[in-house]
């Protein structure tokens, strides 16, 4: 064995080196303060002390000045860096103090240094920071009031007290209720029901879940669950259709049940994803509207053209819900729901600007602005996806430390590779870049 093999190698910004000796130092930092006719002082507590490396290192070889060079190179450059330290590992740290390269003329090929390096942490600033997804429900509890003053207030101008007017009402109220009710029948949700259990129940799954399942939820338990809040949308469909009936003399009312129909939905839905698809539909629904010159044909026309408005406005609402609860897991993912939902926001708005509704439009205009705010600043902060490619099969969790250095990511890599079993993944997938 050479005298060279003795040594330990380290790496300084991607310059290797040859360790002979290395201390580390640590502790915490004391204020030691003193006071007349006390005899203890009173060592106050400021902190972790800094980490202080160093090491006593050597360059060898036939070109050992080229490698003091880059060496060199490396201790010139601005702000922190990565040390592969023998023992600690990967450290990002600073070099605090200059460094002294010593040639020794009973030492050929060989250059001594010492480097002192401190653990480096980020530099933080402060900074004001916007809760986007506060204000998401600032702007939901805005536009909840101005859907129903816009539908009272369209509906004023109703001077018929025809049957006629009601039903008409009525009719799109049971139209929309029926799509809400299959919402809540939807059988990709269904199929979430074990969405955020702890076992591998659910690592299928898509749903960006806001919070996972209890403790000790069960799929029986989130089954039952389900069905429940199922029931629960039904009533709220029949208690919409018979406010619609009193929808002229009563709009707040009729309001209140469009509102509750899209709660029930959002309970029965398990994964904010499914609650955007199914809400996304109900925010598309037209009422189908005759034209007609007849005075009671009008406020037909009116009635049903105003309760299509609050409906499909409750459920734009909805959406904005969804999304502030909805957690995106890749910068890709809040980006395609960013587009899904400003497409509808964008097309409601049209419709209120052409319609001279301007409270509705202002309305939707603020909820949009928060939507885009809060999914823009999320998304910035969200890892990318990328394609690995592999020679071999590997355990997923083999390749979760591989890729994160993180076994608890091996769940989130079964469900983006779409693999049959943990213990073997495809050779190509997709999964986030860090």
């Amino acid at each position: 064995m050479s005298v060279i093999d003795l040594f330990i190698p380290a790496i300084w910004r991607g310059v290797p080196f040859l360790v002979r000796e290395g201390s580390l130092s640590g502790g915490r930092r004391t204020a030691v303060h003193e006071y007349p006719y006390r005899d203890d002082p009173w060592p106050e507590d400021m902190g972790r002390a800094p980490r202080v490396m160093t090491l006593a290192g050597r360059l060898v070889g036939d070109d050992v000045y080229l490698q003091r060079a880059a060496l060199l190179a490396a201790c010139e450059l601005e702000g922190p860096g990565l040390l592969i330290h023998p023992t600690l590992g990967p450290v990002q740290c600073s070099l605090v103090e200059p460094v002294q390269f010593r040639d020794r003329g009973d030492a050929q090929r060989e250059v001594q240094f010492d480097l002192v390096l401190m653990q480096a942490g980020s530099r933080l600033y402060p900074n004001l920071l916007i809760n986007t997804q506060n204000a998401i429900l600032v702007a939901v509890a805005a536009a909840v009031l101005a859907v129903a003053d816009v539908l009272a207030s369209q509906l004023a101008s109703i001077k018929s007290t025809a049957s006629a007017v009601s039903l008409g009402a009525q009719n799109v109220a049971s139209a929309w209720g029926a799509g809400a009710s299959a919402a809540g029948r939807d059988p990709a949700a269904i199929a979430n029901e074990t969405s955020g259990l702890t076992s591998y129940n659910g690592r299928y799954a898509g749903g960006m879940l806001a919070a996972p399942a209890p403790a000790n939820a069960t799929v029986a338990s989130q089954r039952a669950a389900v069905i429940t809040s199922r029931t629960a949308i039904d009533a709220a469909v029949a208690a919409l259709s018979t406010a619609a009936l009193s929808a002229v003399s009563d709009p707040a009312a009729c309001a209140t049940a469009a509102r509750a129909v899209v709660v029930a939905i959002r309970a029965a839905t398990i994964s904010p994803a499914d609650q955007i698809r199914v809400l996304s539909t109900l925010a598309g629904y037209q009422p189908s509207v005759m034209a007609t010159t007849a005075p009671i044909g009008a406020d037909v026309a009116t009635a049903q053209t105003a309760m299509g408005n609050a409906l499909r406005r409750s459920a734009i609402i909805g959406l904005a819900e969804a999304v502030e609860a909805a957690q995106p897991d890749s910068a890709e993912q809040a980006q395609a729901m960013l587009v899904s939902i400003i497409t509808v926001l964008d097309a409601e708005i049209i419709t209120a600007a052409d319609s001279a509704d301007s409270e509705s439009y202002a309305a939707l205009r603020a909820l949009r602005t928060t939507v885009v705010q809060d999914l823009s600043e999320r998304g910035a902060q969200l890892a990318h996806i990328e394609t690995f490619t592999f020679n071999a099969s590997m355990p997923a969790i083999t390749l979760a430390w591989r890729l994160y250095k993180d076994p608890t990511r091996t769940r989130d890599l079964v469900a983006r590779a779409d693999c049959p079993h943990p213990l073997f993944m495809p050779l190509q997938f997709e999964a986030l870049d860090q």
